[in-house]
């Protein structure tokens, strides 16, 4: 059976590919598998009050072992090679003809001037018998990338701190972070893709801001190392640690690196990797993730995102909550030029991923809010990601809204789930390369919400219980409440795509918006 939804839709009317090997003859793969019994594992959580052990997952919640051999049995019969395996994933590899045997697919090839791309020509088939085990196979094209999500201000009129952007201070106050916590006890993993950063500049943002040095730990996942914050695109890591580690400076941080897919890996492979080994890391165990990456997701095959999903959906069941930027450029959701339509950004549309999206935040002189409303585009400096998704369903948590459909579009999950300030030119102050700037977009509103998280995690703790984990059913059972600050004025509309406007409730700008921090972590813990 061929497993539809593996195939680059976007990049099948370009030019120049061939169906010789171009450059290496070697291709990893990742083959995701599918979490059995999830209406159980769910009845299994509410039952204990506590998160899954991988150990529970493992044995309750994934294929059997005699189908797991199976797998194996058939992955390897043409000359593959099984690396390691995880609960939900076999890590395999071996060369492109070997590949093609065992999937019954070609591969075509192509030399761009960043490096060697490669994409399959059709669906892999999977042995009928194995294939409502297989989620996905992932690593069979490195065509599409994911991009960072930060922006530069283009005015500093209303810029805080006499034109330095927003301290964590200011923040913390603004979205009433649980001054009784600060993540002690708890772990952020921060996913970065071949986007380094320097001690020196993390250490001495946390010094000028008063705040003692959280731990933090570098992980290559893939042997991608740290630069040093020596790129311009190391910003991204740069921005995620250091407001990670302002806004919950008591958690252990750790940044899992893998590659963007500048050489020769496929990046949707890249995310897998971080996720898994996230998800499965027994030394630092997080609790919490923050992705500030994403595009179009019709720019990526289904079959990606799926495995994606698959992964955050078993990480919610070890009590990790996954938190994606919602993206920065509206509703028209693509980096760079693309069809003038409506896009949801990916990975934030993964349903067991936690959307952030943006807004434009103002502050009274005692730090208090005065005006916050969604980020909307009013320089071409982008505006908060979100729509329908038009490649998931309307997942479960979402089934009491009236969601905006657009004509011709269906009904899918909505997109952001919640907000924080995003618009650069409201933005946050970053210390990057020795120097003082300031920076915003969704990518920033991220890592601030896994901090809160955090903050909430400790107070489960404290209260004797588990992390959260999965946690969309509880934030949208306190999205109508004082549990957030309703975001109402506000639209998404982005280089000619009319967006969505911001409304009372959920909205597909804000999501349910801000954070009350106190009250959510009150009725939280």
């Amino acid at each position: 059976m061929r497993i539809l939804g593996h195939k680059v839709a976007t990049s099948y009317d370009s030019p120049g590919w061939t169906e010789h090997l171009v450059g290496s003859n070697h291709i990893e793969l990742g083959i995701v598998l599918d979490l059995a019994n999830r209406e159980g594992a769910h009845a299994t959580l509410r039952e204990q009050g506590r998160p899954l052990t991988l150990e529970e997952i493992t044995h309750d919640h994934t294929v059997s072992e005699h189908q797991r051999q199976e797998i194996i049995t058939w992955l390897t019969r043409y000359g593959l090679l099984v690396t390691c395996q995880s609960p939900l994933v076999i890590w395999a590899h071996g060369t492109f003809e070997a590949a093609s045997r065992t999937l019954s697919i070609g591969f075509q090839f192509r030399q761009d001037p960043s490096g060697r791309v490669f994409r399959p020509t059709e669906d892999p088939e999977v042995p009928d018998a194995l294939a409502g085990s297989v989620v996905a196979i992932v690593g069979l094209e490195n065509v599409v990338k994911l991009s960072p999500l930060w922006r530069r201000p283009t005015r500093t009129d209303v810029l805080a701190n006499a034109g330095q952007g927003f301290f964590p201070q200011d923040l913390e106050k603004a979205y009433q972070f649980p001054a009784p916590f600060d993540g002690t006890g708890q772990c952020i993993g921060l996913l970065e893709f071949s986007n380094g950063y320097s001690l020196s500049d993390v250490r001495s943002f946390w010094g000028a801001m008063g705040i003692s040095p959280p731990a933090l730990d570098f992980v290559s996942v893939d042997g991608t190392p740290n630069d040093g914050g020596t790129s311009p695109q190391d910003m991204e890591a740069t921005l995620d640690v250091e407001w990670a580690g302002g806004m919950a400076s008591g958690a252990q941080l750790v940044v899992y690196e893998t590659s963007s897919g500048t050489s020769d890996q496929s990046f949707g492979l890249s995310v897998l990797k971080a996720l898994d080994y996230a998800v499965h890391d027994t030394v630092h165990r997080p609790t919490v993730l923050s992705i500030s990456y994403g595009d179009a997701e019709g720019h990526f095959p289904f079959r990606e995102l799926a495995a994606w999903d698959t992964v955050m959906a078993e990480g919610g069941l070890a009590g990790i909550t996954t938190f994606v930027a919602s993206g920065d450029q509206g509703a028209y959701g693509i980096n760079g030029p693309g069809r003038p339509v409506r896009h949801v950004d990916a990975p934030a549309s993964c349903p067991h991923a936690m959307a952030v999206g943006g807004t434009h935040l103002e502050l009274n002189a005692d730090g208090t809010i005065q005006s916050e409303t969604g980020w909307t585009d009013t320089n071409n400096n982008g505006a908060s990601g979100g729509g329908i998704s038009q490649l998931f369903g309307m997942p479960p948590y979402q089934d009491s809204l009236s969601l905006p459909v657009p004509a011709g579009d269906h009904a899918g999950r909505g997109v952001p789930d919640v907000a924080a300030n995003a618009d650069p030119d409201t933005g946050y102050a970053v210390m990057f390369q020795g120097s003082m700037t300031v920076v915003g977009g969704t990518s920033a509103a991220s890592p601030l919400w896994a901090a809160l998280w955090a903050r909430l995690n400790q107070a489960r703790v404290q209260a004797h219980q588990g992390p959260i984990g999965s946690s969309h059913g509880d934030v949208y059972h306190l999205g109508p409440t004082s549990a957030f600050h309703d975001i109402t004025v506000g639209n998404n509309s982005y280089n000619g795509v009319a967006g969505y406007s911001c409304t009372p409730g959920w909205d597909a700008v804000t999501g349910w918006g801000s954070p009350v921090g106190s009250r959510l972590v009150g009725e939280l813990s």
